[in-house]
This record gives structure tokens, sequence and C-alpha cells, in this order.
């Protein structure tokens, strides 16, 4: 899990890794489903069995609050904890799959689904 602070870093991140299976994972600290759910993404059951997931975690607490506002407005990310599956269409980021809240089977299944593509 890579921790993103700017619209650079989210723009690299998801161009680096266009061969995999990019998430996008919105949380916050003091959110008690969004810490589940870090601990599950950071598990090697996890790795395991998404070997070629790539999650980019945006923290709704962090210091750079000004420069991520942007990227919520962009997302609209209106609750926590969201995930986004991301891929590139040529030279834009598309949103695949979204899903709000902690839901792993959700999360494995849209892994699985696009992973057979």
């Amino acid at each position: 899990m890579i921790n993103i602070t700017t619209k650079e870093q989210l723009e690299e991140f998801i161009w680096e890794n266009n061969n995999k299976i990019v998430v996008l994972y919105f949380g916050a600290e003091w959110c008690e489903p969004c810490k589940k759910l870090k601990d599950r993404l950071n598990s090697d059951e996890a790795k395991s069995i998404m070997p070629n997931l790539v999650v980019g975690h945006l923290n709704i607490n962090s210091e750079e609050n000004e420069s991520l506002n942007e990227i919520y407005e962009i997302y609209k990310i209106s609750s926590i904890p969201v995930q986004i599956f991301v891929s590139l269409k040529g030279t834009q980021i598309i949103e695949k799959k979204r899903i709000i809240g902690y839901d792993w089977i959700n999360f494995t299944m849209t892994y699985d689904s696009m992973s057979t593509k």
C-alpha cells in the first residue's frame, strides 16, 4: 500500500502500475471500518490471493489535506471507506468499479473479475 498525498503522486502511481490492478483506497485513521479494511489489504492473505493488486491510500486525515481536496472532488468522495478500481484508457484515468464501505467479498470478487480480463 502506497500513501498518496498529492494529485501528481496519484497520477504517477496509476501510470507506473498500469499493468496491475490499481485501487484507490480512501480512508481515515478514526474510522473503524477503514482500519479493518487497511489491515486486511496489508495482510499476507490479501497479498497471496491478489498478487497483481496495488493500492494507493489517500488518508483524509493527512496534513496535506489541502492538496487532496481536489482529488476528493474529482472522485466525488462523500463517505469512507471507499475503494475505487481504476485503469488507463489512452491517457484518461477510468473508474472501473466503486465499493463504498467495508465489503471484503465484493472487493475480492471485483479483483477476480478484473484479473481474468
